[in-house]
This record gives structure tokens, C-alpha cells and sequence, in this order.
């Protein structure tokens, strides 16, 4: 897979608000939604991370605050703002089965499933995680093109049944795997090494 190297510009604040959430994710994710740019105005949603207002609203309830639109061109803010987008959505698809949902920013599923809950909603009442038990139930194996696929079935709401915003979200993934910083998915390659390496400590230990 081909390198892409994008701007390092922010990657302080996608490392102080981040946690868990790969840098080279954050990156790739306000390199497609603003070019990485904090002033960034594309109504409704506005700056780095292109967070818009109702997520604003949601923050200011959750903790007290009180900031404006306008805050919103503060990167640490927005980047802080959209991180937590993101750990709530990790958080919902926790509570359940599929492995495609469990944390994993080696594999793009996992990845698509979450660009797809920052961009199409994540909820387990209209969102991914709605789909997601819809699938879960009937056996279906929990992938991004099931759920755009699925999600009309499960009454979810209409932005996961827009093709558009399905191929956008591919395109977040791609870029992040295109990082030489991110975690890359296993291959055959991989695979097979790992299972030479464990048929050598295999034979090593019961020689």
C-alpha cells in the first residue's frame, strides 16, 4: 500500500486528546473532513474536525460548559470535542459481540465502523449500533458494507443509507492505513510469519 504524509501540525493535540485513538487516525480523519485546516467553515460544521452544532450542544451539556460556534475554531477544542465523539462511539460497540466492533485499529473494518459512526451516527437507537444488533441477531457478520446494506431493514437512520457517506467513509480508512504511522492490518504475509515463528518455538521447546 502506497505512503501518504499528511501535516504533523496538530498531531500534539490528536496525542493530548486522542487516549486510545491511533494520531495517524485523528490525522487522516481532519485531513478529509478540513484539510487539516482550523478555520475551516463548511456549514453547519466548522473548524479542524468539522464538528458541528448539535455536537456542540451534547458537549456543553455533558460538561458544563458553555462555548459558542465560534470556539469551535480552536483546535484543541474541536479536536477535544470530536475525540469524544469518538471514545463514545468505541464505548457503545463494546456492548457488543461482533469482532468487528471490539477496538482494533489494525483492522479496517473496526475502523470503517467507526468513521462510520462519527459520520453517519453510531447510536445503539438509530446508529451503527442499531444496525449492528440487527445483524447480531440474524447471524450476519457486523462489516461497514452490511450495515449501509442493512440498515434500512433495522430502521436506522437515512445517513446510513447514503452511499456517499459510505464511500467517504472508506476513504478515512484508506488514508489512515496509507500513513507509514499507523497500524497496519495483517496479511498472509504476516500471518505466515507468526506461524513460522511459532512452529520454530514449537519445536524448540519440546526438542
Amino acid at each position: 500500500m502506497a505512503t501518504r504524509v499528511l501535516s504533523r501540525a496538530y498531531d500534539h493535540l490528536y496525542a493530548k486528546h486522542g487516549g486510545s485513538i491511533p494520531v495517524p487516525y485523528l490525522r487522516a480523519l481532519a485531513q478529509r473532513e478540513s484539510q487539516q485546516n482550523p478555520n475551516e467553515q463548511k456549514d453547519p460544521a466548522w473548524g479542524l474536525m468539522q464538528v458541528i452544532p448539535s455536537v456542540l450542544q451534547d458537549f456543553n451539556e455533558d460538561h458544563g460548559t458553555n462555548h459558542d460556534r465560534y470556539d469551535l475554531l480552536n483546535p484543541d477544542l474541536n479536536v477535544r470535542i470530536a475525540t469524544d465523539v469518538l471514545k463514545m462511539t468505541i464505548r457503545i460497540y463494546r456492548g457488543h459481540k461482533d469482532p468487528n466492533l471490539k477496538e482494533d485499529w489494525a483492522n479496517p473494518e473496526f475502523v470503517n465502523l467507526v468513521t462510520a459512526g462519527w459520520n453517519s451516527g453510531m447510536s445503539n437507537t438509530a446508529g451503527v449500533g442499531k444496525v449492528a444488533s440487527y445483524l447480531e441477531a440474524r447471524g450476519i457478520p457486523v462489516t461497514h458494507d452490511n450495515v449501509f446494506k442493512y440498515a434500512a431493514a433495522a430502521g436506522a437512520t437515512r445517513h446510513l443509507q447514503n452511499d456517499r457517506k459510505r464511500w467517504w467513509q472508506k476513504t478515512v480508512t484508506k488514508l489512515y492505513f496509507e500513513q507509514p504511522d499507523a497500524l497496519q492490518p495483517f496479511g498472509f504475509l504476516q500471518l505466515g510469519l507468526m506461524a513460522f515463528v511459532a512452529w520454530g518455538v514449537y519445536k524448540l521447546w519440546f526438542k
